[in-house]
């Protein structure tokens, strides 16, 4: 499988190996949240994929990424340091393969995979690019989304369904634009679903009461680097409606 293709601030790529050992069998998979995509690019395929966010720029990079048919790496105009690539994102009215690169570099460059402010990691990131063809043929089966949350549990939920749910967790609100999340409302939500889900939140004696009636598994996830977001351990969750 192609490691994630675009950076997002929550990445779920240092815990995926345990999502997936928790993952039911499935033939539709959706993710409402999909920001980074860490448990969409590490899992097999299934038959039908569903990514959804309300990232604006999110969206229209895997909706570009996804066209990107018969494109090879030398297509892709790679910068190789901070200035030329800050440069690069600005400039106007990019080709496709352009804007493509310039949401790469916007998401993944930028501090804390942040996507606001300047570029300072010089990071060409010409592994994905050179890769560009698997990351499309991975995209075959997906269906990409600019939904509300809810709306798209309704419209493809079925017996066959898993959802994973990575959502703004409390007291985010200063990392993400669209970041209020009525956790009462989406556990009403999944309490009526005919499919199964499970749902990564951070660990909290409001998240528990909330979540309660589901199963609940909490995890450690260990800090990581020397400064910013993500540098503490922290204690978070697993909700499921189901028991392996």
């Amino acid at each position: 499988m192609p490691k994630q293709f675009f950076c997002r601030t929550g990445s779920k790529l240092k815990i995926v190996n345990r999502i997936l050992q928790n993952t039911p069998p499935h033939s539709v998979y959706v993710e409402p949240f999909v920001g980074g995509g860490s448990l969409y690019w590490s899992k097999e395929p299934a038959e039908k994929a569903v990514i959804n966010d309300l990232s604006k720029e999110l969206i229209e990079g895997y909706t570009l990424l996804k066209s990107m048919k018969n494109k090879q790496p030398n297509d892709f105009p790679i910068e190789t340091n901070v200035k030329d690539i800050q440069a690069f994102v600005n400039k106007p009215n990019p080709t496709k393969e352009e804007r493509l690169l310039q949401i790469l570099y916007t998401t993944c460059n930028t501090f804390g995979s942040s996507g606001e402010g300047k570029i300072y990691k010089e990071s060409t990131q010409k592994k994905k690019i050179d890769e560009i063809e698997k990351y499309v043929d991975r995209m075959k089966n997906t269906t990409i989304l600019k939904q509300d949350y809810k709306k798209v549990i309704h419209k493809y939920d079925s017996p066959n369904t898993f959802f994973f749910l990575d959502p703004p967790y409390e007291n985010s609100d200063s990392l993400y634009k669209d970041d209020t999340i009525d956790y009462e409302e989406m556990a009403d939500v999944l309490n009526k679903i005919k499919g199964k889900f499970l749902l990564t939140i951070n660990d909290s004696p409001n998240i528990r009461k909330i979540f309660k009636d589901f199963v609940i598994k909490p995890i450690l996830v260990k800090g990581y680097g020397h400064e910013g977001i993500g540098i503490k351990d922290r204690k978070e969750l697993f909700s499921m409606n189901y028991k392996l």
